[in-house]
C-alpha cells in the first residue's frame, strides 16, 4: 500500500512540475506571441487602399493619376432582420436593380465585419441622396475609393498601361508580398513593371469583435501610405504629336534618343482608353497589342545591316560595279528588282540610296545566313532590346541551322538573296530597328528605357536608370561612314526624298515589307545627320510603299522637333 502510495506522489510531483514549467513557458517565454493571437482573436483589421503613385512626364506633366470615386457598402451586423425596404430606397437612389443588391448581398464572400460593396464610382448626386436620408438607411457605408484618372485619355496607353483586379493565379505568386485578393494590379506597360513601385502601402481600422465577430469599437486607424511618383522619358507634346499623325493607321512609331536610350514617344495605333470599362472597348484588330514591340518583316530597312557587312568581310567594296537590268537571275529563279527598268551600273553604295534591289541580292547571296545573321545580332536584331515594358518580341533571323531543323530541308541561295533585301523568315520590331539606327548613327548602341527616375513621398530618389551601353560597333569607322553617307542622299536625293526637311537633315531608309495582301511600309532615320539628337522608326502595317505614308509621317515628326525641341536640345559631339 505504502509503495502505491509512493508511486502516486511522485507522478503527481511530475504532473505538477510539468504544468509548471507550462505554464513558465506560456506566460513568460511566449508571452509575446499569445498576446498577439488574443489580440487578433479579439481584432480584425478593414484595409483601407492607398493611392497608387503618379506618373510623370519628361517636363513634369502628369500623365496618370487618381481621382477619389465614391462606393457604396452594406454593413450586415448594423441591418435590420429585414433589409429589403433599405434595399429598395438603395436601388432607387443607385438606378440599381433590387434584385441585384440582394444577390450581392447574399453572395457575400467578406467577413462579418467588412461591408459588402454594392456600387463603386457612384455620381456625388447620389451620395448626397444618401447622406440626407442617412438617418432611414442604417447598414450602409460610403467610402472614397482612388481610381486612376487619365488626363491624355488614349494617349501612350500602350505605355502607361492599366489596373485591374487581382487574379488567382497572380495571388498565389505575390501574396507573400502583402498583395490580397480585391487588390489592385498594374496588368500592362508601366503600370504592370513597376507596379511595386506604384502600389503604395494599404492602411486600414483596427476593429475590436465579440464571439461572433461582431464589431464593438476601433482601436485604431492606420493611413495608407501612397505609391511612389514615376517620371518617363516621354515627351508627352511629341507624343501627341506622333499619334495625331498616326492617325487612324494600324502601326507603330518610335522616337528615341541615340546617345542616352531615352524613348521620347512610343505610339501603337489601334489603341484604348483605360478609363473605360472593357465592354466598351473596341476589341477589334487587337487594341492592346503594342505593336512598338512586335516583329514585322523589315524589308529595305534590313539593307544597311547587309551592306556594312559585305564591306566589313570584304565580299564588295564601294566602287564595285554592279549591273542591274530590273531582274536578277538565279538558276530558274527570276527575281525583280522594284524598279522594272533597272538602275544599270551601279555602286554598292549607291545601291543603297536607290535601294536597288539587284545589289543586295547578290550581297545577299554572297554573304548567306550565317554572317547576315551574326551582323544582324551585332546590331541588335533577333535580340530583345531589354526595355521596361512588358510583351517585347524579340524577332527572328533565320540560319541554315534552324531551317534544317524546322523544315528538314537544306539552306538554298534563293533564300540568301531573300534576307539580302530583309525578306523571308526575317521579323524584327519597330523598336530594334530604333536602336540599331542609333547605333549605325552613333557607333553605340544604348540600352532603351522609358522610367527615367522615381521618388517617395518625401521627393527622395529611390531609383533612377542610368544609360547603358550595350554594344560599340565593330564596323570600321571607315565603313560605318559609307553607310552613314548613303542614308543621308537618300533623303537627300534617293527613295527617301519625301522626308527631307532643310532645318533637320536627316539621314534614313525606306522599306516596303512583303506579306499577304498590301505591303507594309517603314520609314527609319536619325538626325541631325552631324550630330545626332533623335532616331526615327515609323511602321504602318499594310500601307504600301515606305516612300509614301511613313516617310510623311518621319517628316513632319522632323518639322515638329526642328520648332519646338531641337534648340533646346545639348548638341552630342563624338
Amino acid at each position: 500500500m505504502k509503495n502505491r502510495a509512493k508511486v502516486f506522489f511522485v507522478i503527481a510531483n511530475i504532473m505538477l512540475a510539468f504544468l509548471f514549467f507550462r505554464l513558465l513557458q506560456l506566460q513568460v517565454f511566449e508571452n509575446k506571441k499569445y498576446v498577439k493571437l488574443a489580440s487578433d482573436n479579439a481584432a480584425r483589421t478593414m484595409p483601407i487602399i492607398a493611392p497608387r503613385g503618379i506618373i510623370f512626364d519628361r517636363n513634369g506633366k502628369v500623365l496618370l493619376k487618381n481621382r477619389p470615386v465614391f462606393t457604396v457598402y452594406v454593413l450586415p451586423h448594423m441591418l435590420p432582420k429585414n433589409p429589403e425596404p433599405i434595399f429598395r430606397r438603395l436601388g432607387a437612389i443607385l438606378n440599381l436593380p433590387q434584385a441585384t443588391i440582394l444577390k450581392r448581398f447574399k453572395e457575400r464572400k467578406t467577413p462579418i465585419f467588412e461591408g459588402i460593396l454594392i456600387a463603386k464610382d457612384v455620381p456625388i448626386s447620389a451620395i448626397s441622396q444618401i447622406e440626407e436620408l442617412r438617418p432611414s438607411l442604417p447598414g450602409l457605408e460610403i467610402i472614397r475609393y482612388p481610381l486612376r484618372f487619365y488626363p491624355y485619355k488614349k494617349t501612350a496607353a500602350h505605355v502607361l498601361g492599366f489596373v485591374g483586379e487581382i487574379e488567382t493565379g497572380e495571388l498565389s505568386k505575390l501574396k507573400d508580398q502583402g498583395y490580397r485578393l480585391g487588390d489592385l494590379i498594374g496588368k500592362d506597360g508601366i503600370e504592370k513593371v513597376y507596379d511595386s513601385y506604384l502600389r503604395g502601402m494599404a492602411g486600414g481600422k483596427k476593429i475590436e469583435v465579440d464571439a461572433l465577430g461582431h464589431p464593438l469599437r476601433i482601436l485604431e486607424k492606420l493611413e495608407p501610405v501612397s505609391g511612389n511618383n514615376i517620371t518617363l522619358t516621354i515627351d508627352i507634346n511629341l507624343q501627341q504629336k506622333i499619334e495625331q499623325l498616326l492617325g487612324r493607321n494600324e502601326g507603330a512609331v518610335v522616337v528615341l534618343d541615340p546617345n542616352t536610350g531615352e524613348i521620347l514617344a512610343m505610339a501603337s495605333n489601334p489603341s484604348y482608353d483605360a478609363s473605360k470599362k472593357w465592354s466598351e472597348i473596341d476589341q477589334r484588330n487587337h487594341p492592346f497589342m503594342n505593336r512598338a514591340i512586335s516583329s514585322y518583316p523589315p524589308g529595305s530597312t534590313f539593307k544597311p545591316v547587309v551592306l556594312s557587312a559585305a564591306l566589313q568581310e570584304k565580299i564588295t567594296t564601294a566602287g564595285e560595279s554592279f549591273y542591274c537590268k530590273g531582274y536578277y537571275e538565279l538558276g530558274r529563279r527570276i527575281a525583280k528588282c522594284w524598279k522594272e527598268a533597272g538602275h544599270g551600273r551601279i555602286t554598292p553604295i549607291e545601291g543603297l540610296v536607290q535601294s536597288c534591289d539587284i545589289v543586295f541580292y547578290e550581297l545577299g547571296r554572297r554573304l548567306g545566313p550565317d554572317r547576315i545573321k551574326k551582323y544582324a545580332n551585332e546590331y541588335g536584331l533577333g535580340l530583345p532590346t531589354g526595355i521596361d515594358l512588358p510583351g517585347e518580341k524579340k524577332g527572328f533571323l533565320p540560319d541554315q541551322k534552324w531551317k534544317q531543323e524546322r523544315f528538314g530541308q537544306k539552306w538554298y541561295e534563293g533564300d540568301s538573296i531573300n534576307i539580302g533585301i530583309g525578306q523571308g523568315f526575317i521579323q524584327v520590331t519597330p523598336l530594334q530597328l530604333a536602336c540599331m539606327y542609333g547605333q549605325i548613327a552613333t557607333g553605340r548602341r544604348m540600352k532603351p528605357f522609358i522610367v527615367k527616375q522615381i521618388k517617395n513621398d518625401l521627393n527622395e530618389v529611390i531609383f533612377e536608370n542610368k544609360s547603358e551601353l550595350v554594344y560599340s560597333t565593330e564596323i570600321s569607322e571607315n565603313n560605318l561612314s559609307l553607310v552613314r553617307v548613303a542614308l543621308r542622299d537618300i533623303v537627300k536625293r534617293g527613295t527617301g526624298i519625301a522626308a527631307f526637311v532643310s532645318s533637320m537633315e536627316a539621314a534614313g531608309k525606306t522599306g516596303t515589307a512583303e506579306n499577304p495582301g498590301i505591303a507594309h511600309a517603314w520609314f527609319l532615320c536619325y538626325a541631325p545627320y552631324n550630330k545626332p539628337q533623335i532616331v526615327i522608326s515609323a511602321f504602318v502595317a499594310h500601307g504600301g510603299h515606305g516612300d509614301r505614308v511613313t516617310a510623311h509621317i518621319a517628316k513632319d515628326i522632323l518639322k515638329w522637333y526642328a520648332e519646338n525641341r531641337k534648340e533646346n536640345e545639348a548638341l552630342h559631339i563624338f
